[in-house]
């Protein structure tokens, strides 16, 4: 039996990152990248699988040309490996298929391949989990409702790996397409032990031209930053708490001109972002490079999640011809996101 799924790459439009603190966020689908996940049973093959076998990707770096490679790598796109994650996405299903009182799953093999770039706040890492809970549920007949299964995978990370995250990517990844998300009234799910926000789908042909722009060299572990405004918000950070909730104000008023119409007040909305972000503290240089870069040639921008990635509005096909030669001069990747 071979079962696979795929989760898209997903940027944040608005809000980010107040989703982990009670908030509000617009999130946007990217299924030009995506994570697969295979699970090949021993039902009928030639070499059965026995127990739970987890094969590497070709991007699992196991050796390094030096200590200088080594330390460049990993202090640039983190620890964090498909294998890890895919382990530690099992061993939280074990604990769901135990709290169903269900059979463990075992006599399989699980692989994966991505094309999402690695941290550069895409979600590439929890399409990867999205992914292979989907998997798992289909091997051990478990369904996990829409509304829950994106609470099952965030405790991947923070439980299983110490990873600080928010909800967001993985409801995006689990809805797809446009998704409005409300984080400010979680409620408790008591049969998967998870709490989940309210998730609305909108029609992403509201939007304005949107374009993603990247640099694979100003990648960073999303968890790092996390970690940072997580222990400052836990502190009571005056500023930090202000200003999440200035955040998802902003995504409730871009919900608010999706549903009326309005949707060219995104580009307002995603400069006042932006201006916001700034504020959380400092960032890394070659990320700001990109949101200058844009608002240099009349782009507003802002960080796609924590990483080198940034989402903007364009104009027109000519406008975003611009924005491409501008990025690419700097080393950046763009792609549109409108057509």
């Amino acid at each position: 039996m071979l079962i696979s799924r795929s989760a898209p790459a997903r940027v944040g439009i608005l809000g980010n990152p107040s989703d982990g603190y009670g908030g509000k966020t617009l999130g946007l689908a990217v299924p030009a990248f995506s994570a697969t996940v295979e699970l090949v049973s021993d039902d009928g093959v030639e070499s059965p699988a026995t127990g739970i076998e987890i094969i590497p990707s070709a991007a699992d770096h196991s050796r390094w040309s030096s200590a200088q490679d080594l330390t460049d790598r990993i202090d640039r796109v983190g620890y964090g490996t498909g294998p890890q994650l895919l382990a530690a996405t099992v061993r939280t299903f074990i604990d769901v298929a135990d709290s169903l009182e269900v059979a463990r799953p075992e006599g399989f093999r699980l692989s994966y391949r991505s094309t999402i770039p690695r941290q550069v706040g895409l979600a590439g890492s929890s399409a990867i989990v999205v992914a292979a809970l989907g998997c798992l549920c289909e091997f051990s007949g478990v369904e996990i409702p829409d509304h829950l299964l994106p609470s099952v995978a965030l405790r991947v990370e923070t439980e299983q790996l110490g990873i600080a995250a928010g909800l967001q990517d993985r409801v995006v990844q689990v809805y797809g397409g446009l998704v409005a998300m409300d984080f400010s009234h979680l409620e408790i799910d008591p049969r998967f032990g998870v709490s989940h926000g309210s998730y609305e789908r909108l029609d992403p042909a509201g939007l304005p031209p949107l374009f993603l722009a990247y640099r694979e060299d100003a990648a960073e572990p999303s968890g790092k930053y996390h970690g940072y405004l997580r222990a400052r918000f836990d502190a009571g950070d005056v500023a930090v708490r202000g200003t999440m909730h200035a955040l998802a104000a902003l995504a409730a008023e871009g919900r608010a001109a999706l549903h009326w119409g309005t949707g060219e007040r995104i580009a307002d909305l995603i400069a006042d972002n932006m201006e916001l972000r700034r504020g959380l503290g400092p960032m890394p240089a070659p990320q700001l490079a990109l949101v200058d870069l844009a608002e240099s040639l009349e782009a507003p921008a802002t960080f796609t999640g924590s990483g080198g990635a940034v989402v903007g509005v364009h104009r027109d096909s000519a406008h975003f011809q611009q924005l491409r030669a501008a990025f690419e001069s700097i080393g950046a990747s763009v792609i549109d996101l409108s057509v």
